[in-house]
């Protein structure tokens, strides 16, 4: 199996879709989609902008990386009253997007490290998602002071060694980690929430043109 219908599966699952959805929202035969996902016919490029929209990922490693679960961000509420917002400035040094009509400021990631850290944490409960911000606050705190501490000290190596130890045993003591569910027996299935599901979804690949390839 290729590359590209590997992610195209891992996306599909990620997004909690059946493949005669996913043939739905892509607007491609079910049958046409089972061989995308096999790999026994190539998508046309327009089909295959979709598909990394859907899995808010770049084209490029759509086709040439091996997607994690973790690359691909959980599905958000989408407002409508934002989608004619225009662009004012880009800082891609700081991370910022200024945005105007109506004004205001968003940050962006910049690394694949901060990306993989805002799709880990949008899959949290909220409850989860307030406790690891604490943790999080705590250790950056610990960070600081042991930073201070070591440049005032100024001891040799096998000091900094044992402080370096003694953090890391703090920060694993400090962030909790999620119980391990049971695994659930079959849920009765939403039907209201599988459409509004898909209806998102439709909406990210709206807008997309067709692509023609000379």
């Amino acid at each position: 199996m290729s590359i590209l219908a590997k992610n195209l599966k891992m996306i599909r699952k990620e997004l909690g879709c059946t493949q005669s959805i996913m043939s739905g929202i892509l607007k491609v035969g079910f049958r046409t989609f089972v061989r995308y996902e096999a790999g026994e016919r190539d998508a046309p490029v327009a089909v295959l902008v979709k598909i990394a929209r859907l899995g808010n990922i770049s084209l490029e490693q759509l086709l040439t990386s091996k997607v994690d679960k973790n690359d691909i961000a959980p599905l958000q509420k989408i407002n409508k009253d934002l989608t004619s917002l225009e662009v004012s400035t880009v800082d891609f040094q700081e991370g910022w997007v200024t945005f105007e009509n109506p004004s205001r400021q968003e940050l962006i990631t910049l690394e694949d490290t901060e990306r993989k850290m805002l799709t880990l944490f949008r899959k949290m409960s909220p409850q989860f998602q307030k406790d690891c911000l604490s943790n999080l606050g705590k250790i950056a705190e610990l960070g600081k002071a042991s930073y201070k501490s070591s440049h005032k000290a100024g001891k040799g190596q096998l000091g900094r060694s044992k402080k370096e130890d003694s953090l890391e045993k703090s920060n694993q003591s400090i962030v909790r980690q999620p119980k391990q569910k049971r695994k659930p027996g079959r849920k009765k299935l939403d039907k209201k929430a599988l459409q509004e599901k898909i209806d998102k979804l439709k909406m990210l690949t709206q807008g997309i043109n067709k692509t023609t390839v000379r």
